[in-house]
């Protein structure tokens, strides 16, 4: 049987996965909630790009895991709607910067991610320390926005694992994205599970 690891940034999300997958909490004196059945391994990360980065690399070190998938929600930086849910084919960082060339490659990097076969409309993703309540603090051209997909996607790469990265939109990175994203939480996760059903 394939072990799947998912790594999640809040609880809030976290909490319906656990529901549609009956998963178990665990206590594995580790620094992170974890839950599991047969199949599925699931750390609750916490947000931003430092915590999914260690999440996911104790979740691989200590699982073994043989695919990892990236789950959660995501701010529109293009018009797409809210509630709605989609696979990533890629995703970029939007907030590194530096001006040595040695090193540009890997924090300019795009990673790619798996895409079912028999989906037409995925989306590309951009990640930053950022919550983004201005579409103008993002410079790239990427769709949608959030602060863990970049850091999980790189460690898979690193240890050399399948991604899926699966993104619910939550608002739409503007000045009220902030009340949007609690409002919006249910709708835009319950889609995220319909896809997360689709490669499990």
């Amino acid at each position: 049987m394939t072990k799947i690891g998912i790594v999640c940034a809040m609880s809030e999300e976290v909490e319906k996965i656990v529901t549609s997958f009956d998963l178990k909490s665990v206590d594995e004196h580790l620094p992170y909630n974890i839950f599991k059945n047969q199949q599925i391994i699931l750390i609750e990360s916490s947000i931003g790009k430092v915590s999914s980065t260690l999440a996911t690399s104790l979740l691989i070190e200590r699982y073994s895991v043989d695919r990892l998938i990236n789950i959660g929600l995501a701010g529109a930086l293009k018009p797409i709607a809210t509630g709605s849910a989609y696979f990533v084919n890629s995703v970029t960082q939007h907030d590194a910067f530096i001006p040595f060339l040695e090193y540009q490659n890997d924090l300019y990097q795009k990673i790619n991610c798996l895409v079912p076969d028999n989906v037409d409309n995925s989306l590309t993703l951009t990640t930053g320390d950022q919550f983004i309540d201005n579409t103008n603090k993002v410079t790239n051209d990427a769709d949608i926005v959030d602060m863990e997909g970049f850091a999980v996607a790189y460690v898979a790469k690193k240890y050399k694992l399948p991604i899926t990265v699966i993104k619910g939109i939550s608002d739409d990175a503007n000045n009220s994205s902030k009340q949007e994203l609690f409002k919006n939480l249910n709708i835009a996760m319950d889609q995220t599970i319909k896809l997360l059903k689709q490669v499990i």
